[in-house]
């Protein structure tokens, strides 16, 4: 079906194109008629999706706690869904590929209850030390305060049993994927003077829950987060940090994470239709190694902007990230989709220079030319002045001085100055200030040549040593431990960084660009340009 609206989409264009004579909207039509196809071949070259059921069972998104599985006759009830889950294997066999399907169950908290829902508060439910029930809390670091969300803690001693109860509803549909989300991020205690649980003996009721629904149940887990006793049982991982907090004692990013799990266990970090930016988060997930996550729903997503607890829940239309997912997913896969059984072995953050402008490229070439004529002058009024000393310490006062300068060398020389200085060289803005200058000294010392045995011959064809007062780009390489040449556009702010994937001898590095502008990294003895949220791969 995606292929063929794709294809639709194509035709349509291209008829639009065809009867369309203004030149403007002809390339916009030919660049969507560009996208669409971009989106055709993606589409083909889609392997691996795994989906998170939300709201699908057990009252929706109000769910109930997951004693029974029940699901939601608006979405087709248990028919439907077993449907589902035979369809998704049928077209994995059939295409060689991944179409999980990840059924979403809390079984930490509970959020609402219902009547006959087989869970008794009294029995399930964790106490804080006051002897009240404990409901779900979450620092939030701008009040300072916890928030409550008047969700009951269930104990995790009274997990395993209801648990039980859930899978003998459950196993019957055949699916091989379940996901428990919080089972892999949270963890609590129950101060129960009857019932005490430690944080130590209620993390040992989470593995043995995760130990008998993925090693004896046999189901694919998806959790949240990944707590690291929870990752062994883990297929896949969501929600996992890969960008700091950004709060005003954060340097930079690391993705220890990443560094950890790449290679072992897929994971992907926070939706990316909650960021605001795809392209920044594109290349976070190349710095971690971590796969893309959405929160997309198909239809009614206007009524969730209604509801008072929903309406977070504001951008996931599915018809409006579908052509960005398709795209997203074929930039990622391209970069990192062959590295997934790479480890990350390395990660440094590197200085770079901001690339200038045209603007300020002329303005930096008239002040270095202006710089270099003025010091080429110096260089010939000593020259002279040495000469004329000589000359007058010898008494040799008839004989006149020949100025030769030689134009070649000192265009040439210039030249490589521009070059190595990073600015574009204006042969014909030099030649007039160049040939302003010589006409002037030439015209003031033209020599004799009717009587050339008395010419003191004074040849200039360099400057010498020089350096310019005013730097424009390094001359050494990226933190290797050499002195770095700071210019007046270095960047030193950690916002371009390198990282590194290893397979045994395999090495594949890229290079990060975080900044918002167009910046330029040298390298190994190459300069690699980088645009906004740009990066580069070097393989080898």
């Amino acid at each position: 079906t995606a292929r063929n609206n794709i294809r639709d989409l194509i035709a349509e264009t291209e008829d639009l194109l065809n009867s369309e004579e203004d030149e403007l909207i002809r390339e916009e039509y030919i660049s969507k008629i560009e996208t669409y196809n971009k989106l055709l071949e993606t589409v083909e070259n889609v392997k691996n999706d795994n989906f998170r059921l939300t709201g699908f069972a057990n009252d929706g998104m109000y769910y109930t706690y997951p004693s029974k599985a029940s699901w939601q006759d608006t979405l087709g009830g248990k028919y439907a869904f077993a449907h589902l889950v035979s369809e998704s294997k049928r077209i994995s066999k059939a295409k060689n590929q991944t179409l999980g399907i990840y059924p979403e169950f809390d079984f930490l908290y509970i959020s609402n209850t219902a009547i006959f829902d087989g869970v008794s508060q009294s029995d399930a439910g964790s106490r804080m030390v006051d002897n009240r029930y404990a409901s779900k809390q979450v620092y939030n670091a701008i009040l300072q305060e916890f928030e409550t969300f008047y969700t009951m803690v269930v104990s995790t001693d009274a997990i395993g049993s209801l648990y039980k109860k859930f899978n003998e509803d459950y196993s019957q549909y055949g699916a091989s994927g379940l996901s428990a989300s919080t089972l892999g991020s949270d963890l609590n205690s129950n101060f129960d003077k009857d019932n005490s649980i430690n944080r130590d003996e209620s993390r040992e009721n989470i593995i043995s829950l995760l130990q008998k629904m993925n090693q004896i149940d046999g189901y694919d887990l998806m959790l949240d987060k990944g707590n690291i006793y929870s990752v062994k049982y883990a297929s896949h991982l969501l929600n996992v940090a890969t960008d700091s907090s950004h709060f005003k004692y954060s340097s930079y990013t690391v993705p220890f994470t990443g560094m950890i799990l790449h290679g072992h266990v897929n994971y992907a970090g926070a939706p990316v239709n909650y960021s605001g930016s795809t392209a920044y988060e594109i290349l976070r997930s190349i710095e971690s190694g971590a796969s893309l996550y959405y929160i997309v729903c198909y239809q009614n997503t206007s009524h969730m902007k209604d509801d008072e607890l929903l309406n977070k829940y504001f951008g996931v239309d599915y018809s409006s990230w579908y052509s960005e997912i398709l795209l997203a997913y074929s930039e990622l896969n391209g970069m990192i989709g062959d590295l997934q059984e790479y480890e990350i072995v390395s990660h440094q953050t590197v200085i770079s220079e901001r690339q200038k402008e045209d603007s300020e490229n002329a303005a930096n070439y008239k002040l270095i030319q202006a710089e270099y004529i003025a010091k080429l002058e110096r260089v010939i009024n000593d020259a002279l002045n040495a000469a004329f000393a000589e000359l007058k310490e010898e008494g040799n006062l008839t004989a006149r001085v020949k100025l030769v300068l030689d134009d070649s060398k000192i265009k040439a020389e210039f030249k490589k100055l521009a070059k190595d200085i990073d600015i574009v060289y204006n042969e014909t803005l030099f030649t007039e200030a160049y040939n302003a200058l010589r006409d002037r000294y030439l015209a003031e010392y033209p020599g004799d040549k009717a009587n050339a045995k008395n010419n003191v011959e004074i040849v200039v064809d360099e400057v010498g040593e020089y350096e310019s007062q005013y730097s424009f780009s390094t001359r050494s390489d990226c933190r290797d431990g050499n002195s770095y040449k700071k210019t007046a556009y270095t960047l030193d702010n950690n916002k371009v960084v390198i990282v590194t994937y290893k397979n045994g001898d395999d090495v594949v590095r890229f290079i990060l660009n975080y900044n918002i502008y167009t910046v330029n990294v040298r390298l190994d003895g190459a300069v690699y340009t980088l645009d906004k949220y740009g990066y580069v791969r070097l393989d080898g």
